[in-house]
């Protein structure tokens, strides 16, 4: 479960403050699946970038099966992120690699056995 509380996040700039999200909340149970779709600019990248955290919200809070990950430690939220799925809008595949192997990168990374990763 991934729920969302409030969440916003605002940029300081040269031309003042962005607020790229504003009081968001929602809430994806387990076996959902969600896309988030809008125009450009209108915060979609930074409102993933709050799910996992690559971003800090500035305001909110973000909850992975019921545990708030807004503030946990650094090492425990690269454990967090492990378990969640998700595809970039850039995602990088290796051209010359096959299916198998783009998945498999990552794990293998992660030190994901054989036997589980085939």
């Amino acid at each position: 479960m991934i729920k969302l509380t409030n969440v916003s996040k605002s940029f300081e700039t040269k031309k003042g403050t962005v607020h790229a999200i504003d009081d968001v909340s929602l809430e994806v149970a387990k076996g959902e699946f969600f896309g988030v779709i809008g125009y450009s600019g209108a915060g979609k990248s930074t409102l993933i970038r709050c799910v996992n955290l690559l971003e800090s919200p500035t305001t909110g809070s973000v909850f992975i099966k019921d545990q708030d990950v807004t503030n946990v430690p650094a090492e425990e939220l690269l454990q967090v992120r492990r378990k969640i799925g998700m595809i970039f809008q850039g995602f990088n595949l290796l051209k010359t690699a096959t299916v198998y192997d783009n998945i498999a990168i990552p794990l293998k990374l992660t030190d994901v056995d054989k036997q589980e990763l085939d």
